[in-house]
């Protein structure tokens, strides 16, 4: 290689260099053939370094273009956010309810419109204001407690109080309370909501006094029906007298079925508390001979009015031959729920075996139909070594 070939090449590759940022050297004393190999393997590394630069330059770019359609997901999720938010906000100011909120130290925070037509207070007038001047003194704990149960993080069922209004009137309300967290799940106060219930209470005031009346009404015409029954028996007629004193505990234990049945806004009674009104004139001095046990059963009035006519008949025919009869005897009368499947025992412990009748009455009759009009529904009567018993089944209607 001759001097003008080197001076090209370092030319040449002197572009080069400039081009890919890498250095190019030429000692003129080497060996051409040395210096030629030198040259080339410097080029090699300029093009080698370069597409190590250009990959890294893609790669940021890459980066770039990632974090760019990141930039715009988020920012199109702050314009969702912020169009939910503003939509929360609407429903809120919109609300015919009352809708308040308040920090941990008891001071409101937000009034919706709602809130000051219910309460009298403009948003200027309460915002930052304590929340007791809205409650009235004798309801301050009940706030306090319902306070620290959201606190604790327990859940708190909506619940009927009074709020205390601008003028200094009363209004039953029913409040449903819930906890306001941070982005870090942390409680940072309580939000309210404030329903006006004063119709809904002038109401059901309203229906418990109809009720009532019409309880004492029913009631003192069984009173008059039972007189005239008794005196139409003629003296010395027991068989006619214990079937009418029957007859008329059956009468009665239909209109405390019904009258409790009446007296719930779902129009069922509770198994156990009418078990416990039908059975306690059998055992009013001594309640212990009676154990009742069982969850919480809302019945239908046409299940609670079969079930307790067959535990007066039962009961009754403890008073006469069994349980009742005996000295010590006791009865147990419990109930269970499992997958819908309702099973009902009415357990006599005597302490020897009864006797079979030999025929059925109408006591029995009606013990057997208490339960048979419902889904699966059976009643059999068991005369054990011990004593008397009595199951029910049958399948809770959805």
């Amino acid at each position: 290689m001759t001097k003008s070939h080197v001076l090209f090449a370092r030319r040449r590759f002197s572009k080069y260099r400039d081009w890919a940022g890498s250095t190019v050297t030429i000692e003129p004393n080497l060996d051409v053939q040395a210096s030629t190999r030198r040259l080339v393997s410097q080029a090699l590394d300029a093009v080698i370094s370069y597409a190590d630069r250009a990959a890294i330059v893609g790669a940021r770019a890459s980066q770039y273009f990632a974090a760019n359609r990141r930039l715009n997901l988020a920012a199109t999720d702050i314009g969702r956010n912020s169009a939910a938010d503003q939509m929360l906000a609407f429903i809120v100011e919109s609300s015919h309810d009352a809708i308040i909120s308040k920090d941990l130290n008891g001071l409101v925070t937000s009034w919706n419109r709602g809130a000051e037509r219910l309460l009298g207070y403009a948003a200027d007038e309460i915002v930052g204001q304590p929340i007791t001047i809205l409650i009235p003194p004798d309801r301050r704990k009940e706030d306090e407690d319902v306070f620290k149960r959201l606190l604790r993080g327990e859940s708190v069922e909506p619940y009927e109080t009074v709020r205390r209004r601008k003028n200094g009137k009363e209004v039953d309300v029913l409040v449903t309370a819930s906890p306001i967290r941070n982005a870090e799940g942390r409680i940072i106060g309580v939000s309210k909501i404030v329903h006006d219930i004063t119709e809904l209470k002038r109401a059901r005031d309203q229906q418990a006094l109809l009720l009532g009346e019409m309880k004492h009404r029913v009631n003192n015409l069984v009173t008059v029906l039972e007189a005239l029954g008794r005196g139409a028996i003629p003296k010395g007629e027991t068989a006619l007298e214990t079937f009418f004193t029957t007859f008329m505990g059956r009468i009665r234990t239909l209109l405390s079925a019904g009258e409790m049945v009446f007296s719930s806004s779902t129009r069922r009674a509770d198994l156990g508390e009418t078990a416990t009104a039908t059975l306690r004139p059998f055992v009013e001095a001594q309640a212990e001979r009676i154990r009742i046990r069982g969850p919480a059963l809302l019945l239908t009035e046409k299940t609670i009015a079969g079930l307790a006519l067959a535990f007066h008949e039962l009961a009754t025919n403890a008073l006469k031959y069994g349980a009742l009869a005996a000295a010590d005897g006791k009865i147990d009368l419990s109930w269970t729920v499992e997958q819908s499947l309702v099973t009902i025992v009415w357990k006599e412990q005597v302490g020897y075996r009864l006797s079979v009748p030999e025929k059925r009455g109408f006591g029995t009759r009606l013990i057997k139909a208490a339960v048979s009009a419902e889904p699966n529904g059976r009643s059999e009567i068991r005369f054990e070594p011990d004593g008397l018993s009595c199951v029910f089944e049958f399948t809770l209607s959805p």
